[in-house]
């Protein structure tokens, strides 16, 4: 009787089994499966700075967040709660699933934007990008041969440019706005005066694999290779979040491609401030109580080891300093103040009246320049970095000034009471300071050699 009454049992369950089993065929989800709800996560982008927060709250599953960028890339993490910065102007969808015991929940979705402005689904992700920026031309490089005798140069581009700013429109219409320096680069010639007429056209053309801006109208990246690249044809390459570069071909007896690299208007190039390992101590003991003067001038951009990296160094690169500088001291004393030693100049220049002063160097102009008195220095750590902060109008007897604004304006003393990074100290005792100009995206360097007193 047992015997039978186990039979039955064993059939009864195998009955439910398969009942369950036909449920399921049917489509019905197994029991205990999750399921996410709208508040078990969040996701807040601020659409100016790029900066998005994901949050998931529920303790007892495990997320997987998948993003897929404006360029259609994506990228996967299983943080709970993680920021993050997108770079890329647009609309960013995604999807969460989460993990737990009773298996996989079916994907929710979620979209933010980033950046102002809007984007049509209907134009490739170069036209939406193009037009959700303001660019201006920031690197300018040439390559040609090819094997063994293959080259390839990449500057700065001039500092003319660095005011220079273009627009792309809906429509084909691109406007250059030029603020006052009304020159650009005429790879025959050098800088040339030139002023865009506001009729200029662009239009994105792609053939086969391959991306192009056909300009027209009189229209070109606002730098030229030839007369004929004006309304010319340019191959996209190297579409990065932060910028595209335009690609022209030079027809002639060796030809070669004249490119224009554009970043957005605000991009600020990297730190190189993680490159320094001098420290807090060493930079004190270095300058404390000693008598200085510039023994060298630079200007250096890009990123340090990269092929985008231009510099020019007053000794280095053969040149020299100009002689105003020669007599000209600057002492740290131990208590944190300055004492300038300016000598008085006389400058000549042919056709000019000579002129007679305490002159300095300023990367805006020469500045005839009398200390206060109440300069003061300090050596302080800045984002990880030894810098030296100056005060009260301090700095190391040459200023990263710039020449676009007016003289009275804050931009002209540009490293006047300014944190300069403390980049190397040589074996003679040689300070290096640098700091960054974020008005033209480049370095300016001072180095510093102690003088007997």
């Amino acid at each position: 009787m047992k015997s039978i009454i186990k039979l039955m049992t064993v059939a009864a369950l195998c009955a439910a089994l398969a009942a369950c089993g036909e449920k399921n065929k049917g489509g019905e989800e197994p029991a205990g499966k999750p399921v996410i709800t709208p508040d078990m996560f969040s996701v807040n982008a601020n659409s100016e700075t790029g900066v998005v927060v994901f949050q998931f709250l529920d303790a007892n599953l495990n997320p997987f967040w998948t993003v897929k960028d404006p360029n259609n890339e994506t990228m996967t993490f299983t943080d709970r709660n993680v920021t993050k910065t997108f770079e890329a102007k647009g609309p960013y969808s995604g999807t969460l699933v989460a993990y737990g015991a009773a298996g996989q929940s079916d994907p929710a979705e979620f979209n933010f934007v980033i950046g102002n402005g809007s984007w049509d689904s209907d134009l490739s992700y170069i036209e939406n990008m193009l037009m959700a920026n303001t660019w201006r031309p920031y690197f300018l490089g040439w390559k040609g041969g090819e094997g063994e005798e293959s080259w390839n140069s990449v500057d700065r581009a001039p500092g003319y440019l660095f005011d220079d700013r273009v627009v792309f429109k809906k429509g084909g219409v691109i406007e250059w706005n030029q603020a006052e320096t009304k020159t650009i680069y005429d790879d025959r010639v050098g800088g040339v005066e030139y002023s865009f007429t506001g009729s200029e056209k662009w239009a994105y053309v792609k053939e086969g694999d391959k991306e192009y801006l056909q300009f027209s109208n009189g229209g070109f990246p606002g730098i030229l290779a030839d007369e004929a690249s004006k309304n010319g044809k340019y191959l996209i390459t190297d579409v990065t979040a932060t910028s595209v570069t335009l690609n022209y071909y030079v027809v002639q007896e060796e030809p070669y491609w004249l490119y224009v690299t554009l970043a957005p208007e605000d991009w600020v190039a990297p730190d190189p401030s993680i490159n320094t390992d001098v420290t807090v101590d060493e930079a004190k003991a270095a300058l404390s109580g000693k008598k200085f003067k510039i023994s060298e001038l630079g200007w250096w951009g890009g990123t340090p080891g990269g092929e985008d990296y231009w510099e020019y160094f007053t000794v280095a690169s053969e040149g020299e300093l100009p002689a105003y500088m020669n007599n000209d001291y600057i002492i740290f004393n131990a208590n944190g103040s300055l004492v300038y030693e300016l000598a008085m100049d006389e400058i000549v220049k042919e056709g000019e009246d000579p002129k007679s002063g305490h002159f300095i160097y300023n990367d805006a102009g020469l500045v005839d320049y009398t200390a206060t008195g109440s300069e003061k220095w300090s050596v302080i750590t800045d984002g990880g970095a030894t810098t030296v902060q100056f005060a009260d109008g301090g700095f190391p007897l040459a200023i990263a000034g710039n020449a676009a604004v007016a003289s009275t304006e804050p931009e002209y003393w540009f490293g006047q009471s300014g944190k300069w990074l403390v980049m190397s100290i040589d074996t003679d005792g040689t300070v290096r300071l640098d700091i960054y100009q974020s008005f033209n995206g480049q370095y300016v360097s001072v180095s510093l050699t102690p003088v007997a007193e």
